[in-house]
This record gives structure tokens, C-alpha cells and sequence, in this order.
């Protein structure tokens, strides 16, 4: 066997383990064995007491007066096969010397020459000397079970025996083992837990100075190299985390400037003294300087606006107004490095960087600043469509203005001023004065109406959602009806989880202002009810009920557009607009439409499904 194989730790902790389980299988192979050769001593010592038991109930039997011939022969059989079973027989050994062999061939003579004869032929004897053959053979089976109970001592006392030496030798052998254990593998094994334990705490010069030929002496070794080798990286490595420590210090404050650019920038107006700020910010962090910002619309040669880190927001380069070689980036001075503002191929301007010379702008500096200057274009670009925005809303809003005037007030007029010719007609013709007072008394209604009319509209234009949300101008407007008309008014809102657009807020408020205008004038209720929520389909429901008269036969009166108007609006809304009467009593006003939200999921949905 090689000498390195035997001085392994490994192959020595193989060999004790080896030799544990050998032992182990040993004691327990050789209890099952015993165990095997005991498994039928207590069987056969009952049967061989049962032979007591059966003896008296022969005798018994056999003192009955009658005697009953076929019950004895019955239990005689018995008897038979219990002494001559194998749970007995299996037993004794075939040694005639044994003296289980003895007791077993003592019991059989007395029961096949003596006590088997006398229970056959029993009359010719008296009944004592017939029980005297019995005790004295019961007392033959008595000496054959206390042997059989010796013999079953015997065994477990051998089995003890083996395994008390088996369990010797098993301690022998790990006390040898733990002996080994403590002299030769635990003081270098503490020796490298100490040197390991300093290598933690970053202390590379301990070393190991145990120097055997097992694995031990192998880890020592390495550890002694590696020691050596730390030792040398260590320094390296320290110049490498002060080269690392500075780059993610440098990172840190780049992403920290873009956070602060793009919370200062987006939500708010552009602002020179916002982009000043930024501007310095970023000289601070990429050391370059001074920079320059300049706007200007489109495809410009001259810019509307400069701002400078430099003292008075001019560079030294600088040919104002004469700006087209900058905007361009195709004739810039030496030493300034172009940065174009764009978004989505727009451009609103150049970033004019300027950097000392032999020293131009490293990667890093350069996608900073190009990051900084997409950010300003995107301020610039969102400045641009809200103001895009709120132009089309006005232009939306006067549109809406004039829709108004031309379906309400305009055809008042118009009406109006039909009316005044036909005044002056009848006052040419001298009329009856009868005639003329029917005029007026049409002229009268058609102001009244036209000043109705036009009080609505300044209501209508009027109109301001001073808190955020539908809910809340809702309420607003249910305390303004209720003092109003004196009647009660519930509202029920449950549309806080499918948010509205402002332009269907302000159709739905200005529907339920004229249903609940026209319950206060009309209706002559008590009390009105007001549900918002949606249904199955994805739709806003907007129902308005009442307890009042009831909607008369022709309830579209001429001169009177409210109606209309939320038929409008209703269309407006692409939904459906329904006045009716309740049949307990009262007017219910219904409004359904598809929320933008739940129309654009929809649509997203669908595009998904092709």
C-alpha cells in the first residue's frame, strides 16, 4: 500500500469507521442468528406445560363413571400429537447425550409404557394407583420444561456475552480513534483556525507550521501561499477601491443632478433661472465650464435667449447675433464642444460646452451633459403642448360658447325680433288694440324667456370646479338645489374607482345641474335622488329621480332648450340621454355613456386579441 495513502486522514477515519460498522454488522448479524435458534423456546416450553394440563384431563376423563371410550381415545390423540409435535421435537438436539435429549426420551417412555397403557385398560386398576402414574409423569414434564428453560437461558446468556464483547471491542476501537483524533489532527488543526481566524480580521502575515505529508500539511501549505499571494493583492486592491469609491462618488452625484434637473425642470414653466441653476449644477459635477445654453425656434440663425455659467451670460466666443455657427454645430471654436437640444427631431437650441485645452470631455461627461440637454428639450417640448393644449381648449370652449348662444339665445331673438315687425305692422294697419296687447304680451314672454335663457348660460360659463373631482362639485351643487328649492336631495356617488375626464366631468355636473334645475322650477317635489355608478357593460349610469308632478304630455315646450342642451351633451358623450315618468310618481332623468377609460381598455383589448 503507497505511505501517502496511509498517512491520509481520510483513509485512517475510513479505516476506524470500517471497522465500527464491521463490529456493528457482527453484533447484529449475530443476535439475529441466536435470536433465530430462540425463536421457538417459548412455543415449545407451552406446549410441553399444556402436556401437564392434558394429563389431568385424561384422568378425569378416564374416573367418569361411565366411561365415555371415544372422548378418551380423542384426547389420547391429542396428547399424542402434542409430545410429538415439532414445536417440541424441533427442539432436541440429536445428541443422545444432551440432557434435553434425556428429559424429552424419559417423558415419551412413561407416556408410551406406562401412563398409555394404564388409561386403556384402567378398569383392571384402582384409581390411586391410576393418579399416582400421573403425578409421577407429570413430574417427568416438569423436568422437561425446566430444561427447556435452561436451554433458553443458555441462549440469552450467550447472546449477552457476544454482545458485551462485540460492544469492547467497539469502544476499544473509538477510543483509539479519539486518541488519534486528539494527538494528531487537532493542534494543526487549531494552528490553521488561529491563522484563518487573523486572515478574517484581514491580517495576512500568519502562518502554519505544521509541515506532514496528510491533508493537513496539503491546507497548511496552501494557506501559506495564499497568505503570500493576499498579501501582494491587498495593495492592488486598495488602489483599485479608491479608483471605484471616486467613480461611484462621480455616478452618485451624476444621478443625483439628474434627479434634481428633472424635478426642478418637469411640472413648471421653463424658466432662465431654473436652467442657470441647472446649468451650474452640472459644472460642478463634470468640472467643465463655462457652459452656455441658447434657444431659438426651429431652424433660426439667431437665438431668443442665452444663459451662461459665465459671468454676464455672454462667453468669450460669443458673435451674437450672428448665432447660426453655433446653432448649426458646424463652425464652433476651439476648444467648445456643441451639444444639440432636440426632442423627437426638434430642435430648440445647443449646449456650448467648454473644456480646458489638450483636455477634451470624457465619455461620462459627454452622456451627462447630452442626458441634461434631452431633459431641458423634453422641458422645453411639454411647455410647448400644454400651451398647444390650453389654445385648443380655448378654441374648443369658444366654440362651445357660440354652439350655446346660436341654439338658445340667438333663435330667442330672432324670435324676438319677428315678433317687433309684426308690432310694427299691426301699429301701421291700426290694428285692434286687442291684437296689439297679444304682441306684447308675446314679446313680454319672449324676453322673459331670452333673460331665463341667458341667466343659464352665465350659470353655464360661470361654472368652476374649485375642488378636484366630480365628488365634490357634486356635493357642492346638491347643497346649492337643496337651500334652492327646499327639498331634499341624496346623492349617491360610486365612481371613485373609474376616474372621468375633466370634459365629462363638467358634462355630468352640468346635466345634473339642469335635471335638478328643472326639478326645482316644475316638480314641485320633496325629495330627489341622485345614484352615479356603473354597470355591467363598463358604463356610467347618471340617474336623477324626483317625487314631483311628473313630466306633462308635451313636456318639450317651445322656447325652452334645457332639454336640448343635455341631449347635447349627452351626445357629446357618444351615450344616451332619457326623460321619463316613474310609475309610482315623479320624473327619473338617465344618462349612460362609455367612460374614455373603460372605451381605451377596451380598445387596448382588442388590439391585443388580433
Amino acid at each position: 500500500m503507497p505511505q501517502s495513502l496511509t498517512r491520509s486522514l481520510i483513509f485512517r477515519a475510513g479505516l476506524a469507521m470500517a471497522g465500527i460498522v464491521l463490529l456493528a454488522l457482527t453484533s447484529m448479524l449475530g443476535s439475529i442468528m441466536i435470536a433465530e435458534t430462540a425463536s421457538g423456546d417459548a412455543a415449545a416450553i407451552n406446549k410441553a406445560g399444556a402436556l401437564r394440563m392434558q394429563a389431568y384431563r385424561l384422568l378425569s376423563t378416564r374416573l367418569q363413571v361411565p366411561v365415555d371410550d371415544d372422548v378418551l381415545r380423542q384426547q389420547i390423540e391429542l396428547f399424542d400429537t402434542s409430545l410429538n409435535g415439532s414445536a417440541i421435537a424441533s427442539l432436541i438436539p440429536d445428541d443422545p447425550q444432551h440432557p434435553l435429549t434425556d428429559r424429552y426420551a424419559s417423558v415419551t417412555e412413561t407416556w408410551q409404557g406406562m401412563l398409555r397403557p394404564a388409561l386403556l385398560t384402567a378398569e383392571a386398576r384402582p384409581p390411586q394407583a391410576l393418579a399416582a402414574q400421573v403425578v409421577k409423569f407429570v413430574s417427568e414434564v416438569d423436568n422437561l420444561v425446566g430444561q427447556l428453560q435452561r436451554e433458553a437461558e443458555s441462549r440469552i446468556q450467550m447472546l449477552r456475552l457476544f454482545q458485551g464483547i462485540v460492544l469492547f471491542l467497539t469502544l476499544v476501537l473509538v477510543f483509539v480513534a479519539m486518541y488519534k483524533l486528539l494527538n494528531d489532527v487537532m493542534p494543526p488543526l487549531r494552528d490553521l483556525f488561529h491563522v484563518v481566524n487573523r486572515v478574517r480580521h484581514g491580517d495576512f502575515d500568519g502562518r502554519v507550521d505544521y509541515a506532514g505529508n496528510d491533508e493537513l500539511g496539503l491546507i497548511s501549505r496552501t494557506i501559506n501561499q495564499m497568505n503570500e499571494s493576499l498579501s501582494q493583492m491587498y495593495a492592488e486592491l486598495e488602489q483599485r477601491v479608491e479608483a471605484k469609491t471616486s467613480e461611484l462618488k462621480r455616478s452618485n452625484e451624476a444621478l443625483r443632478l439628474l434627479y434634481q434637473t428633472a424635478r426642478r425642470l418637469n411640472g413648471s414653466a421653463p424658466g432662465s433661472e431654473d436652467f442657470r441653476d441647472v446649468l451650474e449644477h452640472l459644472e460642478q459635477v463634470t468640472d467643465l465650464g463655462p457652459i452656455t445654453l441658447c434657444l431659438a425656434q426651429g431652424e433660426a440663425e439667431r437665438a431668443y435667449q442665452r444663459i451662461s455659467t459665465q459671468l454676464g451670460d455672454r462667453p468669450d466666443f460669443c458673435v451674437a447675433p450672428d448665432c447660426g455657427p453655433c446653432l448649426s454645430g458646424e463652425r464652433v471654436p476651439p476648444r467648445v464642444r456643441p451639444v444639440v437640444v432636440s426632442e423627437s427631431d426638434h430642435r430648440y437650441g445647443v449646449l456650448l460646452l467648454q473644456y480646458p485645452a489638450g483636455q477634451p470631455p470624457l465619455r461620462w461627461q459627454l452622456d451627462l451633459v447630452e442626458t441634461v440637454a434631452g431633459l431641458i428639450a423634453t422641458n422645453l417640448s411639454l411647455a410647448q403642448n400644454n400651451d398647444e393644449q390650453r389654445r385648443l381648449a380655448l378654441m374648443d370652449e369658444r366654440a362651445v360658447i357660440a354652439r350655446e348662444l346660436h341654439d338658445s339665445l340667438a333663435q330667442s331673438l330672432s324670435y324676438l325680433k319677428i315678433q317687433v315687425a309684426r308690432l310694427q305692422k299691426l301699429i301701421h294697419q291700426e290694428r285692434p288694440q286687442a291684437e296689439q296687447e297679444a304682441v306684447i304680451d308675446e314679446l313680454r314672454e319672449g324676453l322673459n324667456s331670452a333673460y331665463r335663457q341667458l341667466r343659464e348660460l352665465l350659470n353655464t360659463f360661470r361654472l368652476k370646479m374649485t375642488e378636484p373631482g366630480l365628488e365634490a362639485a357634486l356635493n357642492e351643487t346638491v347643497r346649492e338645489f337643496a337651500q334652492r328649492g327646499e327639498l331634499k336631495i341624496l346623492l349617491d356617488y360610486e365612481l371613485r374607482h373609474c376616474p372621468l375626464t375633466p370634459n365629462e366631468e363638467i358634462h355630468v355636473l352640468q346635466i345634473v345641474r339642469e335635471a335638478l334645475s328643472n326639478v326645482v322650477h316644475h316638480a314641485r317635489a320633496e325629495n330627489c335622488d341622485i345614484h352615479l355608478q356603473t354597470t355591467d357593460a363598463g358604463q356610467v349610469k347618471v340617474c336623477i329621480r324626483d317625487d314631483g308632478v311628473g313630466l306633462p304630455e308635451q313636456h318639450a315646450r317651445p322656447n325652452h332648450y334645457g332639454t336640448t342642451i343635455m341631449h347635447e351633451r349627452a351626445a357629446g358623450l357618444g351615450g344616451t340621454f332619457t326623460m321619463r315618468n316613474r310609475a309610482e310618481g315623479g320624473t327619473e332623468v338617465v344618462l349612460c355613456f362609455t367612460p374614455q377609460v373603460t372605451a381605451g381598455s377596451e380598445s387596448i383589448t382588442l388590439l391585443g386579441g388580433t
